[in-house]
């Protein structure tokens, strides 16, 4: 991967030999806890939206949503994690916490925080960034439900899950041989996937923090992947969303069928 920076005169200039934009633990385990804070504030007292459907989410209510959260941080905690990422595990969660109310899973995911990062000073830069990455996607599910959209600019929780996204999509794109990207957005500026010196097709995508975390998280169909302002043909590049992103989340990243629009 290659980070490109302005220098000022509006040229892209080059940090080579940077491979990674993960965030360090520390810092990805400040964003986790962001993102509890603001679901916290977003839902905690409200009657009459636990049993609101969540369009993100087919099939789950914000209850169900929050449930899952929770879940997550208590298999962290247990250390059950043979089959993270997978349905059977999120389904778990949700049968197992899914009569609680939405307030008393919240304190449940609270309470959990010190134990989760106690365990997570244990895992990879890549794991604990994961884990900010499906937070915040489900933290818009959640507003996306609510018609209440925010936190969308880039602060450290897009910069955690954006360089997740960046370094499991270069790894990918370079594996199956698929066309060089380069991904602009303000959280992580200018950045390459993909090798551009042996890719046969380029292409060049600008787009917000808020998008590329939607469109790289599942959240948006192929018609609206392809619709974004693409610099180039993106016609090659679908498989990154249809088979390569879905690798890394044990296949939960597929696009919807039909549109969300948000």
């Amino acid at each position: 991967m290659r980070v490109g920076q302005s220098d000022g005169e509006g040229n892209d200039g080059a940090q080579r030999g940077q491979e990674s934009l993960l965030l360090p633990i520390s810092d990805a385990g400040e964003a986790y806890r962001l993102i509890l804070e603001r679901v916290d504030a977003l839902v905690r007292g409200r009657s009459g939206i636990a049993d609101r459907a969540v369009p993100a989410c087919p099939g789950w209510n914000i209850r169900q949503v929050v449930a899952h959260l929770a879940g997550v941080a208590q298999d962290i905690v247990a250390l059950n994690l043979e089959e993270k990422g997978t349905s059977p595990w999120a389904d778990a969660q949700v049968a197992r916490l899914g009569g609680h109310g939405i307030d008393d899973l919240l304190d449940m995911w609270r309470d959990s925080l010190d134990e989760v990062a106690a365990n997570l000073a244990f895992a990879s830069d890549a794991g604990v960034c994961q884990l900010v990455f499906d937070t915040l996607t489900h933290e818009h599910d959640i507003r996306g439900a609510l018609k209440e959209p925010g936190s969308r600019a880039g602060d450290l929780t897009f910069k955690a899950a954006l360089g997740f996204v960046t370094t499991m999509g270069d790894r990918f794109i370079r594996q199956a041989r698929l066309p060089a990207l380069r991904l602009c957005t303000p959280a992580i500026g200018s950045v390459e996937l993909g090798d551009f010196h042996t890719a046969r097709d380029h292409l060049a995508l600008n787009i917000s923090d808020f998008e590329a975390l939607r469109s790289f998280g599942g959240r948006r169909s192929v018609g609206q992947l392809l619709a974004l302002p693409w610099d180039g043909d993106p016609t090659k590049l679908m498989p990154v969303f249809t088979d390569v992103l879905p690798a890394f989340t044990n296949g939960g990243l597929r696009p919807p069928v039909n549109a969300l629009v948000e």
